[in-house]
């Protein structure tokens, strides 16, 4: 997968792993991304209902792993304490083109274990 971010993502511990989630997201790495999974998260794709529970988060993900991501391309992280925004757009190997902004909450300010993603995805 070809993928463009930002060179300032290292400078931000936080930045710097939810680059790695998002990459990990877009090529549907679920043992990277249950690593950093609470076990009691919560997955909102707006539009959906939500998805509570590391195992029920990475079945539903697990179920959409039929299209992975020729392309990946991060136009912004933001870091805020306990709180990371990213703001990017995919190629699927279908062709099909998606803009995409993630919210990450992490437990606390120190953890890397994720608690909540709201998802907004629509089509390009």
């Amino acid at each position: 997968m070809k993928t463009f971010a930002p060179s300032d993502s290292g400078n931000a511990p936080k930045k710097e792993l939810v680059l790695s989630l998002t990459k990990a997201f877009a090529s549907y790495d679920l043992d990277e991304i249950g690593k950093h999974l609470a076990e009691d998260v919560v997955w909102t794709l707006v539009g959906d209902t939500p998805i509570a529970g590391k195992d029920q988060f990475l079945l539903t993900l697990g179920e959409m792993s039929d299209n992975k991501a020729e392309e990946l391309r991060i136009y912004q992280i933001l870091s805020h304490g306990k709180f990371v925004a990213v703001h990017g757009a995919m190629k699927m190997q279908d062709g099909k083109n998606y803009g995409f902004a993630d919210f990450y909450e992490f437990t606390s300010a120190g953890s890397r274990k994720v608690k909540a993603i709201v998802s907004y995805v629509i089509p390009k």
